[in-house]
């Protein structure tokens, strides 16, 4: 399964549902007397945020989030794997192994990932769910599947016009799939390589694709060097230093029963 996602601007009436949505699954937290905390600021949270660019004298909004790369270069620059994708291509971030150190954030064309400073009170409602200082970022909303089948990203629920879809890339009778494989809805910003898999259909004259949002070439770290360092460094050596452990247990675990025996 690849899960894709389409936003179409022919339908979009800047409702901001998406937003709204997305903030009350994903970001706001709940107080002890049930309540909804939120950081200061949400909307520059949201996983999926507007943002209004100005290309050729025309004015659009735009909604910036997480396309979901194929050739991800957070990933690639993530010293620790905690920038992933998973079985489905999705890209997650793993707190655990997160050392904060903001490279992914960096490394993003688009500017997508947030990283909250500071704490608010309050629980998560999943474990995909905000955090303090950790890279934050769209996740498809993965934490609503339930077994091996397709699930519906909040956003796409919240939708009242349909503007919004969600679809498996790997099924051609997805009305998402339907779109991306006829050539309406058009990946954002084609020229940087990523290969995203949330797609647009932009209005008449394209705008939407052409001033897409995207950080200037100057402001990026250089990725490849990470990701060298991370492949024929890092992987081998934690590899090696696995296998050197095992064995050492081995031959302690065979000495101390010859000890035994003696």
């Amino acid at each position: 399964m690849r899960p894709i996602m389409v936003i179409n601007y022919m339908k979009c009436t800047g409702c901001l549902s998406c937003v709204e949505a997305c903030i009350a699954e994903n970001i706001n937290r709940v107080g002890p007397g049930g309540e909804n905390i939120y950081p200061e600021d949400v909307v520059s949270y949201a996983r999926t945020r507007p943002y209004v660019i100005k290309y050729k004298n025309l004015i659009r909004r735009v909604f910036k989030q997480c396309v979901q790369c194929e050739s991800p270069p957070c990933v690639y620059s993530c010293p620790t794997g905690a920038s992933y994708k998973n079985k489905d291509g999705i890209v997650l971030v793993d707190e655990k192994i997160c050392i904060k150190c903001k490279l992914c954030i960096e490394a993003c064309p688009y500017g997508a990932r947030t990283f909250l400073e500071e704490p608010f009170p309050g629980y998560l409602k999943h474990e995909y769910a905000l955090r303090d200082r950790v890279p934050d970022k769209c996740t498809f909303c993965i934490h609503r599947r339930s077994g091996e089948g397709l699930w519906v990203p909040a956003c796409v629920e919240a939708c009242p016009h349909e503007a919004r879809l969600f679809g498996d890339l790997d099924n051609p009778d997805d009305e998402a799939t339907k779109l991306v494989l006829g050539g309406i809805a058009l990946p954002p910003r084609e020229d940087l390589g990523t290969y995203p898999k949330v797609f647009i259909v932009p209005r008449i004259g394209g705008v939407e694709l052409a001033g897409y949002p995207t950080r200037k070439e100057d402001q990026l770290i250089s990725f490849p060097f990470w990701s060298i360092i991370k492949n024929n460094f890092v992987k081998p050596l934690v590899e090696y230093g696995a296998t050197l452990a095992v064995l050492l247990g081995i031959i302690h675990l065979w000495r101390g029963r010859r000890h035994e025996k003696k």
